[in-house]
This record gives structure tokens, C-alpha cells and sequence, in this order.
């Protein structure tokens, strides 16, 4: 077990051929993926890495990642904090058939035997599924009037009632058939 920093590339299949686990952090500036979708890089991510084998002696890596970041608010269009957690399970392989044959409940990771990957890539990805496509402040915490907010859920909902057009076969429900 590691409590260090992260490291920066790591050899996926060493590692689960070790047993590995890292716990640790990496700041959110080395994520360019997650890091363009916020107002501010700044801040860390925090992550437990299990690198290890499954019953079915298949490499996997298993983990953990949260982080506090800021995005931009989609009704008042100013900066909120949002707490983005993810855990996935990776299963390691080397080939395009052992990504075919893999079980459902892992996602494959192609590797290569002997050459490592940078750490970042993996964490980059998997956070980036985790990141909400739109961002809010609580209705009482957003500059916007909540007024505002409120007519306008209304107006969706009143829109959703409005949508439904008459059945056109209705008329044939109040024909009484004799038998």
C-alpha cells in the first residue's frame, strides 16, 4: 500500500500482478479533459487505486475518485462548487478479442504488456463520466430571481400537458358493439 503522490505513468499489468493499491491525489490542472469543462482548475483529486486480480484470475483495476470543483452555474451563469465522485471498475487487456470476451461488469482498458501508461489518461476518462452535463445553484442560492425559476418550471410543465394532441381514435371508444 502507497500513501505517497500519485505517480505519474504507471505499468497497469505489473501492478495487478503485484496487488498494488494507491491512494493519493492529483491535481485537476493534469486533467485537461475534466479541467476545460470548469471555471477553475485549481484543487485536487482524490483516489484509491486497487490494481489486482478477479476470481476469474482477469488483471483489473478498481477505484475511487472525488474531487470539489467549480463550473459555471447554468441560470445565473456565475461560478458553483459540485462535489463529482466516481468508482469504476476497469478490466486490463491486451488484445481487441480479450475486450470482446470481457464480462460486462468491467470496461476495458487496452494495455500493453510492458510499457506504461500515464495515470492521468485513466483518471481523465473515468472522472469525465462522473462530471454533470449542467451545473445549478440551489434555487435559494442563485442570483437569478427564484420567481423566475419557478415560472419557468411551470411553463415547461404547462408546455409538457400542452403537447398532448387528441387521439384520434378516441371517437371509437363510445361505440357500443352487440355481440
Amino acid at each position: 500500500m502507497s500513501n505517497m503522490p500519485l505517480p505519474l505513468t504507471v505499468n497497469p499489468v505489473k501492478l495487478a500482478e503485484q496487488g498494488t493499491e494507491l491512494i493519493g491525489s492529483i491535481a485537476l490542472s493534469k486533467l485537461p479533459r475534466v479541467s476545460e469543462l470548469l471555471v477553475s482548475s485549481e484543487g485536487e483529486v482524490n483516489a484509491e487505486l486497487v490494481f489486482g486480480r478477479d476470481e476469474q484470475r482477469l488483471r483489473i483495476l478498481s477505484g475511487k475518485l472525488s474531487c470539489d470543483v467549480s463550473m459555471v452555474c447554468q441560470r445565473c451563469l456565475e461560478p458553483v462548487s459540485k462535489t463529482i465522485q466516481s468508482e469504476f471498475v476497469l478490466g486490463l487487456v491486451l488484445t481487441d478479442e480479450q475486450a470482446v470476451n470481457l464480462p460486462k461488469i468491467y470496461e476495458p482498458l487496452m494495455v500493453e504488456l510492458d510499457d506504461n501508461m500515464e495515470l492521468s489518461d485513466i483518471l481523465d476518462e473515468e472522472l469525465l463520466l462522473s462530471v454533470p452535463m449542467f451545473a445549478y445553484h440551489e434555487p435559494k442560492d442563485c442570483k437569478v430571481d427564484a420567481s423566475v425559476v419557478d415560472f419557468y418550471d411551470e411553463e415547461v410543465e404547462a408546455d409538457k400537458t400542452e403537447d398532448k394532441k387528441p387521439n384520434p381514435f378516441g371517437v371509437l371508444s363510445n361505440i357500443k358493439f352487440d355481440k
